[in-house]
């Protein structure tokens, strides 16, 4: 039993660091496709490529509290193997359209599908013991994350020797690939209790909505950056051409970091608690982003970033493994669509700030915002009962104390 319990943490965790590696295997090729395929102007393809790029995000945010859902009604297992063959089918269709609007269609659909990561969720809390909750969901994000660091240098190298339509096919076969092999190796897990309806009053409540907003502000923090990179190089007086060799060099400094600081402060955290934990890495984070507006130059602003990540990251796995101990499917997805949420908003949210600001209010602002949301975030556990993360569920919450 013991032996399937790890193979399944295992498993799902490999096949989110396939999944995430696919969709950002395409993330780099994917506007010079749009490019090739356009018969709009310039500037038509360029609202055009924000559309397709930009929008699926935001429908992520809206599917992954209804696969949450759906685990209590279906297999998650079987579920969790057919979006994955959905969207290996989507990947090889999107590299045979001419058309931008069918792309943003297959692109939209995708959306749709990419919120599984949820059921990945729910079948590693499924199969992990609670004390070692927290260090196998943060197992599970540390791999994704790494998927996110390797997909868009070796895409923009696929795409290169295989061209746009071979980068398509490369990225449908390896996402077909790992579905066959959850097939075999996952095991099944019982369908998560009878789930309230979505946003309900057993999802959304005075607990699980500020842990919403804290997976969002710290969701924020870590993908804010890439929008205003160019601002930032170019505050330090480097020229366009090598400003961007460096950006991407620096993209993958920090995400290494991310990934590290995702694997060891998941398991640390069995040793101080995960509530310490959170309240320890949200503080000195968001204090290293205000710091960066104290950066001399490149060299002290990426030794900043790089801690600053590596702290901040852990921040959403440790939550949501609060209440993963639940194992209610709608609460796991209403969270998890937090930190979708962050990754499609921090972009918006940083150029926005920057266009009526300055950089330093940038950090500052994200900086502030991300310390409010864990001043509520402790409030909604210490109102009305003190409640300690480490001992698992009551019938009000994913916190309290026992007492012998």
């Amino acid at each position: 039993m013991a032996k399937s319990i790890h193979r399944n943490v295992i498993a799902i965790s490999l096949s989110q660091f396939g999944m995430a590696f696919c969709w950002n295997f395409l993330v780099v090729s994917m506007p010079f496709y749009i490019l090739s395929i356009s018969p709009y102007s310039l500037r038509e393809t360029l609202i055009w490529t924000g559309l397709i790029l930009g929008f699926p995000n935001l429908v992520v945010t809206i599917s992954s509290n209804f696969w949450g859902m759906l685990t209590s009604r279906y297999n998650p297992k079987l579920l969790y193997l057919r979006a994955m063959l959905i969207n290996s089918v989507l990947f090889l269709l999107m590299g045979f359209t001419h058309s931008l609007h069918l792309l943003f269609l297959l692109r939209i659909i995708q959306g749709g599908m990419g919120g599984f990561s949820t059921l990945g969720l729910i079948i590693v809390s499924s199969s992990s013991p609670r004390e070692r909750l927290s260090a196998d969901i943060g197992f599970f994000q540390t791999l994704l994350t790494l998927g996110f660091l390797v997909g868009p240098p070796l895409g923009a190298l696929g795409a290169s020797a295989f061209g746009y339509r071979g980068a398509f096919i490369v990225t449908s076969a390896i996402a077909f690939g790992f579905s066959i092999f959850c097939f075999f190796v996952v095991t099944d897990v019982p369908l998560t209790p009878k789930s309230e309806k979505v946003l309900g009053a057993g999802t959304f409540n005075r607990q699980t909505v500020p842990a919403w907003v804290l997976c969002f502000m710290a969701s924020v923090q870590l993908m804010f950056l890439p929008s205003v990179l160019p601002n930032i190089l170019q505050s330090f007086q480097m020229e366009k051409a090598v400003a961007l060799r460096w950006a991407g060099t620096i993209i993958m400094l920090y995400s290494g970091t991310a990934t590290l600081g995702t694997y060891f402060f998941s398991r640390l955290s069995a040793r101080i608690g995960a509530e310490r934990m959170i309240i320890l890495l949200v503080i000195l984070g968001s204090l290293l982003q205000s710091f960066l507006a104290l950066s001399g130059g490149m060299l002290s602003f990426i030794v900043i970033r790089m801690l600053q990540t590596g702290l901040i990251a852990a921040t959403v796995p440790l939550v949501i493994s609060a209440f993963a101990a639940e194992r209610k499917g709608g609460t796991i997805g209403f969270l998890n669509s937090g930190r979708f949420a962050g990754n499609g908003l921090g972009a918006i949210l940083a150029t926005f700030l920057l266009a009526f600001s300055n950089l330093t209010v940038l950090y500052l602002s994200i900086s502030a915002m991300t310390l409010l949301a864990l001043l509520v975030f402790r409030f909604s556990l210490t109102s009305g009962q003190t409640r300690d993360m480490t001992q698992g569920p009551i019938a009000d919450g994913p916190f309290h104390q026992t007492t012998q």
